[in-house]
């Protein structure tokens, strides 16, 4: 397992004008993003077949944007 931060931004919003969320990335070895926790530590619920997570407790959505796992040491 790796941890790196994350950068989410909630959906239906203006990503240029809203700051980004550092949020915890969890990788595989094979370097896939498996799991994603906000600064509270609670787990998001990845929406398949897309790069948005769901946090459950409020239902907000967000799209996850992943740094290059390949420079990421």
């Amino acid at each position: 397992m790796h941890i790196r931060p994350v950068k989410a931004y909630k959906m239906n919003e203006d990503f240029k004008i809203l700051p980004k969320l550092m949020y915890t990335g969890e990788y595989d070895d094979n370097r896939h993003l498996i799991n994603v926790y906000d600064s509270s530590k609670e787990k998001l619920t990845k929406i398949i077949g897309t790069y948005q997570w769901i946090l459950n407790s409020t239902g907000e959505i967000f799209f996850i944007e992943e740094d290059d796992p390949y420079l990421a040491t």
